[in-house]
């Protein structure tokens, strides 16, 4: 008897131990911007892209989400893979160089100056609805005249699920949007001859 007891411990201790435990596993994501844009004609203008500027609220690799007006709540076992202004940074400069609209340019001396300023991302919680909530804008400075034109963009994109990672891929969607949208506008109605 005494056998089979310390048998029967020894099953429960060692199956215990074996059994994955899937409340450790943590997913991190990523911004990626998935668009193809190619500009028509190049500018022959040269552009800075500055760092970007996020909120510090949003600036974090928690990925937020709030159920009601005011509050945030960060998801516990889902994060960005870097704070936010880091990789929009990576993925803005990358695009604009596959765009070929401008002659991309990091040095002091260029026509142009892009600030881009993220007031808002995070996942908001309606009674059975979530949404991917997107607010930034996007100043382009002439750098010979000093004036500033401004982009506003505000988007509230419906999830098809509740959860983190839909959220980042309506994060990603709309972000994609938004830039092709942007240099669209660009070569169109700013560079248009």
């Amino acid at each position: 008897m005494k056998s089979i007891i310390i048998i029967a411990i020894s099953l429960i201790l060692f199956t215990g131990c074996s059994l994955k435990n899937k409340s450790l596993v943590n997913n991190s994501f990523l911004i990626k911007f998935n668009t193809n844009y190619k500009a028509l004609k190049n500018t022959d203008k040269s552009i800075k892209i500055n760092r970007v500027k996020v909120s510090n609220t949003f600036n974090k690799t928690h990925i937020f989400y709030s159920y009601k007006k005011y509050k945030l709540d960060k998801y516990s076992k889902n994060s960005w893979s870097d704070i936010p202004s880091n990789m929009i940074f990576q993925e803005l400069k990358l695009i604009f160089n596959k765009s070929n609209l401008f002659d991309n340019s990091n040095s002091s001396n260029t026509d142009y100056i892009l600030n881009t300023n993220i007031f808002e991302i995070y996942n908001k919680i309606e009674k059975n609805s979530a949404f991917a909530v997107l607010n930034l804008n996007f100043e382009l400075i002439n750098t010979k005249t000093k004036k500033s034109s401004f982009y506003n963009y505000n988007k509230e994109i419906k999830l098809e699920k509740n959860t983190p990672y839909y959220f980042v891929v309506e994060t990603n969607n709309a972000f994609s949007t938004i830039i092709e949208n942007f240099l669209k506008d660009l070569e169109n109605k700013t560079f248009k001859n």
